[in-house]
């Protein structure tokens, strides 16, 4: 069963590679891929407001504005289709259907132009950029999510001017991870990344800011003591007790509280650059999907000795329900990544934090 698990996730990085593209002028170090999207917080409006860039394939954009409702403003969402010439070695954008949008609104009109001058602009200055890699004289990497990245100025009328921006190779198409004016003010910065499964999957338009955590009181509660037992994938062990069910041979829950599973990604076949590897699990791992909007912009990735751990928080619409997930990847003697992730509710989190931390400290990959 060992060799079913590292074929399935294989196959998974494998359709990197199988359905990615790159956008005019330059070659990104990760892949791009049908159906990615990246939101952005942008600052430089006067209401709270997210910028998205969804890429449907090489040829074939949405860019989506959205402010979420107020006491005073009702919801606010622009959106538009841009077609571009992919043939070229610079932003060409040959067509163009706003598909969201009130005309007689001013206010809707600048928009679509701000999104339109967007993909000039960040395109204009990747090309500029050149070759991008950790390995990239500057960048700065395996410190933290928030720290890695390449920070270059730049001058950017929209942004007021004189801004710096930071590239980071995990963040999809033009790698632009924040934008920031000499004061040190955050201007523009991604909150969210995401990947549509199919033309069914409305994840990208369903996009809606995660809620303020604030804060929770809740009264800590000691689980009754339990049995013992030992789960395992592979090399992988971690104990947990009889109020946990398993459900198949790589995932155990508790009610309906949280959900551990374990497995393994293969590396890929062919020969790639250093840190191509451990860049592209980060990417996928924080990738919002479906019905689970990853909080990029409060994430933690905690590079260690032999792997790393990512710490996340994730929304999830339909239950109106708040995720703590913590995942751990370990490189073994075959190269590979042993994986094992721990998601619970914010609630059980909170009620229980002492007990599944002492659960996640059995875990171990020898």
């Amino acid at each position: 069963m060992r060799i079913l698990k590292k074929v399935i996730l294989c196959l998974i990085l494998s359709s990197l590679t199988t359905f990615s593209f790159a956008l005019p002028g330059f070659k990104p170090f990760l892949p791009d891929l049908n159906g990615e999207y990246v939101y952005y917080k942008d600052n430089t409006f006067e209401r709270e407001s997210y910028i998205g860039l969804l890429c449907y394939d090489e040829n074939t954009f949405q860019l989506r504005y959205y402010a979420p409702k107020t006491a005073s403003l009702p919801e606010k969402i622009v959106a538009t289709l841009m077609t571009v010439d992919s043939s070229k070695n610079f932003m060409d954008i040959v067509g163009e259907n706003v598909i969201a949008a009130d005309y007689s609104s001013e206010e809707d009109v600048d928009i679509v132009n701000y999104l339109h001058n967007l993909m000039y602009d960040f395109s204009a200055q990747r090309i500029s950029l050149g070759e991008l890699s950790p390995q990239t004289e500057n960048y700065k990497n395996n410190l933290s999510l928030q720290e890695n990245g390449l920070k270059v100025s730049a001058d950017l009328p929209q942004f007021g001017g004189e801004v710096y921006i930071t590239y980071d190779c995990v963040i999809p198409f033009f790698n632009v991870k924040q934008i920031s004016n000499p004061d040190g003010k955050v201007l523009f910065e991604c909150v969210s990344l995401g990947k549509i499964n199919s033309t069914e999957d409305t994840s990208f338009d369903r996009y809606v800011r995660i809620p303020e955590s604030g804060r929770v009181k809740l009264n800590s509660v000691k689980p009754k003591k339990s049995k013992k037992m030992e789960c395992s994938v592979g090399n992988q062990k971690i104990t947990l007790d009889e109020t946990w069910e398993q459900k198949n041979e790589m995932m155990w829950v508790q009610n309906n509280d949280a959900i551990i599973t374990m497995a393994i990604y293969q590396k890929p076949k062919d020969e790639v650059p250093p840190f191509y590897f451990q860049y592209i699990l980060i990417r996928l791992l924080l990738e919002t999907k479906v019905d689970n909007i990853i909080d990029y912009a409060s994430s933690e990735v905690i590079f260690m000795e032999n792997g790393f751990k990512i710490n996340a928080t994730s929304f999830m619409p339909s239950a109106s329900k708040t995720y703590y997930t913590i995942k751990y990847l370990t490189l073994n003697d075959d190269g590979d990544y042993d994986f094992m992730s721990f998601a619970a509710t914010k609630s059980a989190y909170i009620q229980k934090r002492s007990y599944f931390d002492k659960i996640l400290k059995t875990y171990t990959t020898k």
